[in-house]
């Protein structure tokens, strides 16, 4: 009997063992995630003063992203991402009624490439076993799929390229039309639209800058491969020129000392001040504020995601995993 006990005895610790270390079998995952990217900054939908509080959001301005990753598990319920994200962000004045901002009518365009890392720290995961579930805490329940929850952040960095789409049927200068540059989508950075390289104090701004993406994403279990979930996340930046505004309107005589092409100078006074002139032509005077440099811009992004788990073929799999 004392031989039978301790067989038993040995026989379910390392079955406990082998449950407990099953996951480090499960440690890699490929990541591809379709959504939705949005912007807020001095540009935007919300019937207020432009800034980076999720009531200035617009789904309107919503546009399409996209995300490949890469998912390593350090420990049972923390893992660590690699993700390369691409997306458009949208604003235009014209999606508020708040007065001044209509009033100066500005909008842009800017594609988003993110290469990033963030840390994903479960608070909720329950694993498949045949018909049964493991939570973290080894205690098990009954259900149909396996779900789990999790909170994330890391540091990334950006690139990013503003744009303004220019028609020549809204041009009000003095350029004859014929002269005028095509209907189309122009770089905004290019053309200096507040003075940048021109005025000491204002030096033209990078295209690339830092993130902080933060968030919150859920996941169910459809088989032993692959879990399809939910994803939101918000990205602190450190730059106010993602929508190519921030200070203050300049002379848009300037823009002739700046530019030797005349067709080049009438592109950057149009989208310098291209005010739709329903107040007072003081409010969007040389030296009158375009943007808030007191806040920089924010971005988010909004993705269905799909985890694949690349298979150990170096054993054999007992318990289903995320």
């Amino acid at each position: 009997m004392r031989y039978l006990i301790i067989g038993w005895l040995l026989i379910f610790s390392f079955t406990h063992s082998a449950q407990s270390q099953r996951w480090t079998r499960e440690r890699h995952h490929l990541i591809l995630g379709l959504g939705g990217a949005g912007f807020m900054g001095d540009l935007g939908g919300a019937d207020n003063i432009g800034s980076q509080g999720i009531k200035d959001f617009d789904f309107s301005a919503v546009r399409p992203s996209f995300m490949a990753g890469y998912r390593y598990m350090l420990l049972q319920n923390l893992g660590i991402t690699a993700n390369l994200t691409f997306g458009y962000v949208y604003g235009d004045d014209q999606f508020t009624e708040e007065p001044f901002r209509n009033n100066r009518n500005i909008h842009f365009r800017s594609p988003i490439t993110e290469l990033s890392t963030t840390v994903q720290y479960y608070l909720l995961r329950m694993e498949r076993e045949g018909a049964r579930y493991r939570s973290l805490t080894g205690a098990r329940v009954t259900g149909s799929f396996g779900v789990s929850a999790y909170l994330f952040a890391g540091i990334g960095g950006f690139y990013f390229n503003p744009q303004g789409y220019f028609e020549r049927s809204n041009y009000t200068g003095d350029l004859p039309i014929e002269e005028l540059p095509a209907d189309g989508w122009y770089n905004l950075r290019a053309l200096r639209t507040e003075g940048q390289g021109y005025f000491e104090t204002r030096d033209e701004y990078s295209p690339f800058s830092i993130a902080i993406p933060f968030g919150l994403g859920a996941m169910v279990q459809i088989n032993r491969n692959i879990s399809i979930g939910l994803q939101y996340g918000f990205r602190k930046t450190f730059t106010d020129y993602i929508d190519d505004v921030s200070k203050t309107y300049v002379d848009p005589t300037i823009f002739n000392l700046i530019f030797e092409e005349p067709a080049r100078a009438a592109l950057a006074e149009y989208f310098a001040n291209p005010t739709t002139n329903e107040l007072s032509k003081n409010v969007t005077a040389p030296g009158q504020q375009r943007g808030n440099p007191f806040n920089t811009d924010a971005y988010m992004f909004g993705l269905i995601t799909v985890y694949y788990k690349i298979p150990d073929f170096r054993r054999p799999y007992g318990v289903l995993r995320f």
